[in-house]
């Protein structure tokens, strides 16, 4: 990856997933294209870039973005209220960092969403339209400065699988295993179970804001939060069990 990477490729990239990510849940298809920046008062979200690149960009969306946006998503007719501009952005701009960096050249790279806050539009900033059959969804920005950074060595003892696993576990490595993410489970009556049909509604018990479970081997590996991903529905990991336990769930 290296310096070949800019922050014009990061420019683009969050235009594409930030797009993606409102096709998601708009459920319209829509394009990201290059369009001239006009400056007015706005919302800007700042995107922090540490690892192999490091440095910033705000990711900013005009008010009749915010509305375009908030009416696509959520069916609104008019301008939504500040929280609820701070919690959608906040979202949207999520999914779309967490989609940009497990895109080709950007291993390594992470890339932290902040607070959406009021502001005009960043100076010398990258502009897209964001558009569907019915005209413009938004207009958004993005600007900011990227540096590459030098890779560190990769250690010698970790150029063999054979010396960093136990036996001969390195040879099973490419065995394919079957993930499953749980969103949640409740315990049903046998009534209650005979009783259900179409429009029925059960009562998982689950906060929405509550982590999901990734099993392997009917094991938890790991947890994690439901994200959106190229436009299908991914999980980013938020944390996982000891590595021993990893292995005892691949007894199968």
């Amino acid at each position: 990856m290296g310096s070949q990477i800019t922050v014009a490729d990061l420019r683009r990239s969050l235009a594409e997933e930030l797009k993606a990510a409102i096709e998601a849940v708009a459920g319209a298809i829509l394009t990201a294209a290059p369009a001239p920046v006009t400056a007015g008062p706005g919302w800007g979200t700042e995107i922090a870039v540490s690892g192999a690149l490091r440095g910033r960009v705000v990711l900013w969306v005009d008010d009749a973005g915010v509305t375009g946006i908030a009416k696509a998503m959520m069916g609104l007719d008019e301008a939504p209220e500040r929280a609820v501009i701070v919690d959608m952005l906040r979202e949207v701009c999520a999914q779309a960092a967490s989609a940009a960096a497990l895109e080709d050249g950007f291993e390594g790279v992470t890339l932290a969403t902040g607070t959406p806050v009021r502001g005009t539009v960043p100076a010398e900033a990258s502009g897209f339209a964001i558009a569907g059959e019915t005209g413009v969804v938004a207009t958004i920005a993005i600007d900011g400065t990227v540096d590459a950074v030098e890779p560190a060595p990769t250690p010698v003892a970790a150029a063999g699988l054979a010396t960093a696993y136990p036996g001969n576990l390195a040879a099973l490595l490419d065995i394919d295993l079957a993930l499953v993410v749980r969103f949640a489970r409740t315990d049903l009556s046998l009534r209650t179970l005979t009783q259900l049909g179409p429009g029925s509604m059960v009562d998982m018990g689950r906060s929405p804001d509550a982590p999901v479970q990734v099993l392997v081997g009917g094991q938890v590996i790991a947890e994690g939060e439901v994200v959106v991903v190229g436009g299908n529905y991914g999980v980013r990991i938020t944390s996982l069990v000891s590595p021993a336990d990893r292995l005892r769930a691949m007894e199968l």
